[in-house]
């Protein structure tokens, strides 16, 4: 059986499970994001913002306790996330894009009633 003779349920079933990216949009704020499952062993399902953010945005990310992770192209073109962790950070500038974990923006706060 190659790819094309599978079912459709089962090519949709192994895109989720692999670390290649799909585009979506955050379902509480409508936000574009992207998903994926980091690691191999023990996978961790990401959904992080599009937009690769700079080392001040990576040190604020970290701060806010959001995880951060290398968005890489392969040589085929596909884009995968992988993690990105204190030793990556400590030998220098990334190689590739870093992203960040999605954070939904706050709501406007509309004031009580006295």
């Amino acid at each position: 059986m190659n790819a094309t003779d599978q079912p459709k349920w089962l090519t949709e079933r192994i895109d989720q499970t692999s670390d290649r990216i799909r585009e979506g949009t955050c379902p509480h704020c409508h936000c574009p994001v992207i998903r994926a499952r980091a690691g191999r062993v023990a996978a961790l399902d990401v959904i992080a913002d599009p937009t690769p953010i700079s080392v001040t945005e990576e040190l604020l990310a970290r701060l806010d306790g959001r995880l951060t992770w290398h968005l890489v192209t392969t040589a085929l073109g596909a884009q995968r996330i992988t993690w990105r962790d204190q030793f990556h950070i400590r030998a220098g500038p990334a190689r590739h894009p870093v992203i960040a974990d999605h954070k939904c923006p706050p709501h406007p706060v509309q004031e009580r009633l006295l």
